[in-house]
């Protein structure tokens, strides 16, 4: 038996899941993600704790990506001396589909949403570390869509 809500992202915590897949399929974003805490507010979770599962899909529906940024850093020597500067890149949308394959492995940083002005409803940011640099993917959609199989104690 499996679990499944919808625009219940507010009753979730995905900082510091892991990344196994990021992929697009029929206008719809797929973030696969393992070791996702489940909140007690959660209309699935019957107990009223924090709790957890390894497995969890989340769904961004008719999503619009708006950009997909691998942002910049400064590099200092051990002695504390700035060495070299890094500005943010944008990708463009023909690289989206090698940085979602990247992205397996990596880690979630943060995601958020908030109301967005326009057609789609929500807007997301969702902030990913991996291959030791860290993405800030924006994107727009209609609803946001959690699957999982089973609960686990945190």
């Amino acid at each position: 038996m499996g679990y499944r809500t919808v625009d219940e992202w507010e009753n979730f915590e995905f900082q510091d899941a892991d990344v196994g897949q990021i992929h697009m399929e029929n206008g719809h974003l797929y973030l696969e993600l393992g070791y996702v805490t489940i909140l007690p507010d959660n209309s699935c979770n019957r107990d009223i704790r924090k709790m957890g599962t390894n497995e969890l899909t989340l769904q961004l529906q008719q999503v619009e990506i708006d950009r997909i940024i691998e942002e910049g850093y400064k590099l200092y020597d051990a002695d504390g001396n700035f060495t070299k500067s890094v500005e943010d890149q944008e990708l463009t949308p023909e690289e989206y589909p090698k940085w979602m394959e990247e992205m397996a492995g990596g880690a979630v940083y943060q995601i958020l949403r908030r109301p967005a002005e326009g057609e789609l409803p929500y807007e997301y940011e969702i902030y990913l570390d991996a291959n030791e640099r860290t993405y800030l993917a924006k994107v727009y959609a209609k609803h946001d869509v959690e699957v999982w199989e089973r609960f686990m104690n945190r």
